[in-house]
This record gives C-alpha cells, sequence and structure tokens, in this order.
C-alpha cells in the first residue's frame, strides 16, 4: 500500500512539473513526521509515554528571517508586539520545552543581527516563559468592549512623546464637565506616514 502511494506521487509530480519550465513541485514523505501549516507533527518522547504525538515550529527552507531593522521607522509599541507575538507562536508550536527554548535562542540571536539591543530583546523575550504554554493554548473569554475615543496621529520618532503629555494634563478633564463625555482616557493609535515609494510612485490601478 506504501510503495504504491509513494509510485503515485511520483508519477504525479513528474506530470506537474512539465506544465511550466520555472514551476517545481517537490513532495516529502516520512513514516515518522508531517508538516501541517507551521508546525512539524511528530512521534516523540511524549508519544511514547502518553500516546500524545509532539510538535515543533516549522520553517520553509526559503526563510530568510528577515526581520524590519529596528532602527525603522515605527512607534515602540510594534517592536514589542512583534517580538512578544513571534515568541507566543514558538510557545505555542513547541511542544518540547527544550526546543521552544533553542527556537527563542536562535530568534534572539536574529533579532540582535538585525540591530535590536540585546537588552530590549531580553526583556521582551523573558515575558514569554514555557510554564504559560497551556494558558496560551486555551481560548480566552472576551469582555466588553470599552468605548474608548481614539487620537491617531502620524509617528514621528522626533515628535515627544503624545501620550505621555496628554496623560499628564488629563487630570484638567477629569475635574472638568468634559468628563461626562470622556469617561475612559483615549487610545493613542498610530497611521503610516507615507514611504519613499509613496512619494515616487505614481501609479493609478
Amino acid at each position: 500500500m506504501w510503495d504504491t502511494s509513494r509510485d503515485k506521487i511520483e508519477e504525479f509530480l513528474l506530470k506537474a512539473n512539465i506544465f511550466h519550465p520555472t514551476i517545481k513541485f517537490t513532495a516529502e514523505i516520512s513514516e515518522t513526521e508531517t508538516i501541517f501549516l507551521d508546525t512539524v507533527v511528530y512521534r516523540g518522547d511524549r508519544f511514547l509515554k502518553e500516546s500524545i504525538l509532539n510538535m515543533r515550529t516549522h520553517f520553509k527552507p526559503t526563510e530568510t528571517f528577515q526581520y524590519t531593522n529596528f532602527y525603522s521607522c515605527h512607534p515602540p509599541g510594534v517592536t514589542k508586539g512583534f517580538i512578544k507575538g513571534e515568541a507566543s507562536r514558538l510557545l505555542r508550536t513547541n511542544s518540547s520545552q527544550s526546543i521552544f527554548e533553542e527556537n527563542l535562542r536562535n530568534f534572539a540571536v536574529r533579532l540582535k543581527n538585525r540591530g535590536y539591543p540585546a537588552a530590549t530583546v531580553e526583556k521582551h523575550l523573558s515575558e514569554i516563559k514555557f510554564s504559560e504554554r497551556k494558558a496560551s493554548l486555551s481560548n480566552k473569554n472576551r469582555t466588553a468592549q470599552k468605548k474608548i475615543l481614539p487620537f491617531v496621529t502620524q509617528y514621528d520618532p522626533a515628535l515627544p512623546d503624545i501620550k505621555e503629555t496628554l496623560m499628564r494634563k488629563w487630570h484638567l478633564i477629569q475635574n472638568h464637565p468634559l468628563r461626562n463625555i470622556f469617561k475612559e482616557s483615549p487610545l493613542l493609535p498610530y497611521r503610516k506616514g507615507k514611504s519613499l515609494k509613496d512619494i515616487l510612485v505614481k501609479a493609478n490601478l
């Protein structure tokens, strides 16, 4: 049965790869593991002890890890969100603590190679712990969202911290009848500014 399936796959690939010279189809066959989205599901120590399959993060062979450079024009919150978000993905897609910690170390090295300060990397990565993996896999109860006024502005690293300035003066509104309108302090999201491409390229689709 297995040899027949392998023969069919090879026959399919042979036919598929003649349609276009620049497009090639490949297939990987394994009796011990399989790739599903960004994970590799395999039989590890946990399978032998508890009959539960293990999983680890899958990286495509073409992955170059070209993360956004630390000194690009992005708000500090974007840097924190990216680092913690990727670390959380590694936490969820690795059932082995040793493999998770290895991937986390490799992630830290790649970040530093892209100009991220070691202190910033270590600070954010230290907040993601393997002991919290079970909680990260569970569904979170969504609470009712508050109606908060957004104060949208364009990010510029040369500007002072607008949120810090606003919150320092927020007591003026809280001691004013305006507090009945602005019951919660506003959000300060940033909109994307024009890039060099947006300025130079004037293409109309």
